[in-house]
């Protein structure tokens, strides 16, 4: 949400801000921040896929109180770790408390928050259970874990609290310094500013209030070349509307209106790239994000179809290499960014695109499988019961195999993928184009 700045002009200018009583505690002074969960961070830091997967199947045949992936799997994955903001107060304050977190310490175009219960039932309609206080005389300590922080890797963000504070000597509602016998009246309390600095470790979640997850910027990662992904521009994650049941009413929306506000305000969503088929869409022409977006529908392969000569269905696609090359020209037109992609879950369709997107951009080969395989951690398709072996239709060696096939035994990924976007109809001005889109300069 947008901070309501000239709110807080208006108590400057009236003169009623008063000294700080409210004391940033954590983090504060350019403290690290971690955006990811330790879990994700281990298993993501392992060399190789085989390494990965027997670390996993080891943990899961352990028992639950020694596993270390498997233990508590929902706060640890498709999630990042909470953003825990800790203040005190000197004076008594108490609140009503209103944060502010931004990228400049002016705080231009900063979050408002509200962390406590009872604004937050006015805003959200639900109760906020993330803050906890403890008292000893006037000094008050207050811990918020914030939810659904969402902040950019390798970043520096400022934050301050301001209270909006009642006169302990004299009960009333007036708001005005003169009704209060000690001159203090009704008063902002503001806190100054402290500043952290967010681990450089992707990938980078994107948490919504409503059912659509799996959502996480494809930037920040680093390339070969010594170069970085542009953050803020590539969103992958799930469906934004549930598919349709039997081909003829579209799927509900999973989206609440505070989260429609924050992808189209906040992330400045312009395109919404949907992969799924016409059953699936059952007419669907718009995105549920409404007007401002544009919409385009481009039915596509997965895995082992990414390769198939004439199309592997043809009713979920009847021509894979053309939806490649299709789906890659969305990406090169700077007009349609930031833009969001997605299947129905963000996993099959939406990780091989991912995937193809992470490699020609130069990204290594360790770090385009495990960005594909965080969708599915701590369990990878090879260790669920409808895991067919080698020829199972999703397997990270059908995208080994099919691109093994391009350039020869020492030809990097990057190239091998950009032999075959070519392949498939996509010229080098257009890759080149979405490079110089994508990357940070040297």
């Amino acid at each position: 949400m947008r901070i309501r700045l000239a709110l807080v002009g208006a108590f400057q200018a009236l003169g009623i801000v008063a000294a700080a009583a409210v004391v940033p505690v954590s983090p504060i002074d350019g403290e690290t921040v971690a955006l990811l969960p330790e879990a994700q961070k281990k298993i993501m830091s392992l060399a190789t896929y085989e390494e990965r997967l027997a670390a996993l199947k080891a943990d899961k045949a352990k028992p639950r109180d020694e596993r270390c992936y498997f233990r508590d799997r929902e706060s640890k994955w498709r999630t990042s770790a909470p953003l825990t903001l800790k203040w005190q107060t000197t004076d008594g304050e108490k609140g009503p408390w209103k944060i502010l977190i931004g990228t400049s310490p002016d705080f231009a175009n900063a979050r408002e928050l509200w962390p406590n219960p009872e604004e937050t039932r006015k805003m959200t309609m639900s109760g906020d259970s993330s803050m906890s206080e403890t008292a000893q005389g006037d000094v008050r300590c207050y811990t918020y874990n914030v939810p659904r922080p969402n902040l950019e890797l390798g970043r520096t963000y400022y934050w301050k609290i301001w209270s909006d504070v009642k006169c302990r000597n004299y009960s009333h509602g007036s708001t005005l310094k003169a009704a209060c016998p000690c001159g203090r009246g009704r008063m902002a309390v503001a806190s100054q500013t402290a500043s952290f600095t967010t681990e450089d470790i992707p990938p980078r979640w994107i948490m919504l209030e409503g059912k659509a997850g799996n959502i996480r910027d494809l930037g920040g990662w680093k390339t070969l070349d010594g170069r970085r992904v542009r953050q803020g521009l590539i969103y992958r994650g799930t469906g934004l509307n549930a598919s349709s049941v039997n081909g003829d009413r579209i799927g509900r929306n999973r989206l609440t209106v505070e989260d429609v506000s924050y992808m189209k305000e906040d992330l400045g969503i312009k395109t919404d790239l949907d992969l799924r088929t016409k059953r699936e869409l059952a007419g669907m022409v718009k995105s549920p994000l409404g007007d401002g977006v544009t919409f385009i529908h481009q039915p596509s392969p997965a895995y082992r179809g990414l390769f198939a000569a004439g199309g592997f269905d043809s009713e979920l696609c009847p021509d894979a290499r053309k939806a490649t090359a299709e789906n890659f020209r969305v990406f090169c037109e700077r007009a349609n960014y930031p833009i969001y992609f997605h299947c129905i879950g963000g996993a099959d369709r939406t990780g091989s695109l991912s995937y193809i997107l992470c490699g020609v951009l130069g990204v290594s080969k360790h770090d385009a499988e495990v960005e594909w395989e965080a969708t599915f951690y701590p369990e990878l398709p090879e260790m669920t019961k409808d895991y067919a072996g080698p020829n199972s239709w999703r397997t990270k060696l059908h995208f080994d195999e099919g691109f093994g096939k391009y350039g020869d035994a020492d030809t990097p990924l990057q190239r091998r993928i950009e032999l075959y976007l070519l392949d498939c109809g996509v010229t080098q001005a257009e890759i080149d184009r979405f490079r110089s889109i994508m990357l940070e300069p040297l």
